[in-house]
């Protein structure tokens, strides 16, 4: 089953959306099914408003008075699921906030923990009223650490949170958790979990590649430029294009409802098969018709060191956090290689680059 087969095609879908201007929100809005409506849930930049039947200003996801009062709303004008976008992704950029006197003060945790907590609870509390409006919370393979080579994560997968002697969570400790921005993401989901178990579900991702930015954006660009450039050649990815992703979630979204299914839990969506950043520019290279020679391959530990010479300091990057996607596709359908999911790209984007 596809989000086009919907078992529920006949029903109208009202869907609210958080962050509707960040990647993911965006193709959500340009990918929507026929038969679904979407409200944009905006912060500070405001988004394309085409194929959006409202857009709310001033969302800020870490303000739970107003969070429930805007959740409240939705659900007297019919909204059914809200996705939640919202979050603070920039990895490299909130690193250094698990250093800080009070780490939860600041944006990531803010962001990706409180945010996401406010929302659940939000939530839980209309439908302790009877109201059934369910959440569609959207997460990352960033809450795993490094994992032996070859062996995928599943969703059964525990995770880990790195804790001191008093057991508080320890925010420095990048030996259980690689990234802040991975901690403050299974947090997150530990917060939806425990205020609205029975009618969430989270999905995690590994890269939504599209036009708004992203490795495949940058390579491309990279490639046309005709300049020299390094790829990391021992660090693996699993990147699906957003339109794919998009109609992952939908899919996903439409089973939530399904009086047969009524899906909960956790999903892991991205491609079946990883492929180092190295190989991904190789095949871009192939396809766009441009010299192989301009990349030079790297190790990862190089990418590093680069970064902290530069005076731009990169978070650490596990090696292999791959995703399985067995439950995916046993309860839905089949999602597309990583070589696929190259070709798909230059297929809905090869135009920006001249192809």
């Amino acid at each position: 089953m596809t989000a086009r087969d919907s078992r529920n095609e006949g029903v109208m879908r009202y869907i609210a959306v958080t962050g509707i201007s960040g990647k993911v929100g965006d193709a959500l809005r340009r990918f929507r099914p026929r038969r679904a409506t979407l409200t944009g849930l905006v912060h500070k930049h405001g988004p394309e408003t085409e194929d959006l039947t409202e857009v709310v200003q001033d969302f800020d996801c870490t303000d739970e008075g107003r969070v429930k009062d805007i959740v409240r709303k939705l659900a007297g004008n019919k909204v059914r699921t809200i996705i939640n976008c919202a979050g603070e992704t920039d990895l490299d950029g909130v690193e250094g906030q698990r250093y800080a006197a009070e780490p939860i003060a600041l944006s990531a945790y803010q962001k990706n923990t409180r945010g996401a907590e406010i929302l659940a609870d939000a939530c839980a509390e209309l439908a302790a009223e009877g109201t059934n409006i369910l959440l569609l919370h959207l997460s990352s393979e960033s809450v795993f650490g490094d994992n032996v080579h070859g062996k995928k994560y599943t969703e059964e997968d525990e995770l880990k949170v790195p804790r001191d002697h008093t057991g508080a969570v320890n925010y420095a400790d990048t030996v259980t958790m690689p990234t802040f921005y991975g901690l403050t993401k299974v947090l997150g989901e530990q917060k939806v979990l425990e205020r609205y178990r029975e009618g969430s579900v989270i999905v995690r991702m590994h890269g939504v590649q599209g036009p708004l930015g992203g490795l495949f954006k940058r390579t491309c660009s990279e490639l046309q430029m005709g300049k020299p450039f390094t790829r990391v050649d021992d660090m693996y990815v699993a990147h699906l294009t957003d339109a794919t992703v998009a109609e992952a979630i939908f899919t996903i979204e439409d089973a939530m409802h399904d009086p047969e299914r009524r899906t909960r839990g956790i999903y892991h969506v991205s491609a079946r098969n990883p492929l180092t950043p190295y190989d991904i520019s190789l095949r871009f290279a192939d396809r766009l018709g441009k010299p192989r020679s301009v990349i030079t391959p790297i190790p990862l530990r190089e990418l590093i060191e680069a970064g902290r010479k530069s005076g731009k300091p990169l978070a650490p990057r596990p090696h292999y956090t791959i995703l399985d996607v067995a439950k995916f596709e046993q309860e839905f359908y089949r999602l597309p290689t990583a070589e696929a999911a190259i070709d798909k790209y230059v297929e809905l984007y090869g135009h920006l680059f001249g192809m």
